[in-house]
């Protein structure tokens, strides 16, 4: 079994020393000190494993001394031997009561010494291990108490709220949590200890928690019941969910996201347009929208004379160039090598349609530059309005056959479907 860190508080020198002779001898590291005031200094410079405390000190006693070790080391269990002279079974309660686990009468028999050594190095080993087992959990570990103060938490709590655990240890658990759960919390609490109502216990859901830092953050919480002899409390099992969402919104994006120039892509654009004939459904007519079918002039000369890498550096300035021209609520898609697509809602008139593709052509007036030239580039446009089609396929091929008259009929153009 580990040797442990012991710290022995008796205001007799002679008894202290003796006790630690012993207990040096089994390997065990041995501080001693003669006051309640020392023996609580000692244990915030650096925790033991073990404390041996004698009752009876002057200053600060030893009942006063476990109590405030007790309030210093919440996170902690320190197992506490209480020595005493006195055969009065009322300070051996006190003893207990202040927070001690066991008794050796003065004068301290060795051999009982050895055996109540044996049994408390059992119990730190097991002790070491389960807290070993749940610093070591990937999620966080927090309790609470029946009126919602934080009694535990481990390792991975620190790190994903950014306090170490003296800092929360006593503090209500509402202070890791943002409005409206920070505001609500203690009367969930209560609620469930009246009612016994599972609203939150037993359950698994996904919250919002509140850093060190004033950072809110997606997480997963779930709540158990815990009755042991120290009483009801609760444990709050954390996942901090931020890289998750954060790997899923990427995952989502590239599936309705052109990779090159960042648009929306073909997938995103018929749902787009989808949602604007939805109504046809229930007998009504598709929400007033214009629809621009945009394909590039001259770009295929880009990519045969100088290579993909050099067209897809004209395709990003183009895009750019485009949506410049075009408001914030205006949808713009890539859904081709070269081709894109702009829907603009609300009803329009042919002169305004015009207006807008004037836009987009005027757009591409100057020469692109790449890495190795200038290229001239142009676009033929062909629109469509919604209230001319029963649905959205109907609506985009009008489009595309206005695009492909422009382009045979002079280029850089725009022409509305008949």
């Amino acid at each position: 079994m580990t040797p442990l860190r012991i710290l022995i508080a008796d205001d007799q020198p002679s008894i202290g020393e003796f006790l630690a002779e012993q207990l040096r001898s089994s390997g065990h590291q041995v501080n001693v000190v003669t006051s309640g005031e020392a023996a609580i200094q000692s244990c915030q410079e650096c925790l033991p494993e073990l404390i041996l405390m004698d009752l009876e000190m002057p200053g600060i006693g030893g009942l006063q001394a476990i109590r405030q070790i007790r309030k210093l080391t919440r996170e902690h269990w320190i197992p506490i031997i209480v020595i005493t002279g006195s055969d009065d079974e009322g300070d051996l309660l006190q003893g207990f009561m202040a927070g001690g686990d066991d008794y050796l009468h003065k004068p301290v028999n060795p051999l009982l010494l050895e055996v109540r050594m044996r049994a408390m190095m059992r119990i730190a080993g097991f002790h070491r291990a389960t807290e070993a087992i749940v610093d070591n959990i990937i999620e966080g570990i927090i309790r609470i108490d029946t009126i919602g103060r934080i009694t535990g938490f481990n390792k991975a709590a620190e790190k994903i709220f950014g306090y170490e655990a003296k800092e929360v240890i006593g503090n209500n658990v509402k202070m890791l949590m943002p409005s409206p759960y920070h505001d609500e919390h203690d009367t969930y609490i209560g609620n469930y200890l009246a009612t016994k109502d599972a609203k939150i216990v037993g359950k698994n859901r996904k919250v919002q928690g509140l850093r060190k830092s004033g950072q809110i953050f997606p997480m997963r919480l779930g709540v158990s019941e815990i009755s042991s002899s120290d009483g009801l409390s609760f444990i709050g099992l954390i996942k901090d969910l931020t890289d998750e969402e954060a790997l899923q919104q990427q995952i989502e994006f590239q599936a309705t996201h052109d990779q090159l120039t960042g648009l929306p892509n073909r997938y995103l654009a018929r749902q787009h347009l989808a949602e604007r004939f939805a109504p046809v459904d229930k007998g009504e007519r598709p929400l007033p929208c214009s629809f621009f079918y945009c394909d590039l002039d001259g770009f295929k000369q880009v990519n045969d004379h100088y290579g993909h890498s050099v067209g897809d550096e004209v395709l990003c300035v183009t895009a750019k160039r485009l949506k410049s021209t075009l408001f914030v609520r205006d949808f713009f898609a890539r859904v081709g090598g070269d081709e894109f697509i702009l829907i603009v809602d609300g009803a329009i008139r042919d002169e305004q349609a015009l207006q807008i593709a004037e836009r987009l052509i005027e757009a591409l007036t100057a020469p692109i530059r790449s890495s190795v030239s200038e290229h001239p580039i142009g676009v033929s446009i062909g629109i469509s309005h919604s209230g001319n089609y029963d649905n959205p396929t109907a609506m985009v091929n009008a489009a595309d056959a206005a695009m492909y008259w422009a382009k045979n009929n002079g280029r850089n153009r725009a022409v509305i479907a008949r």
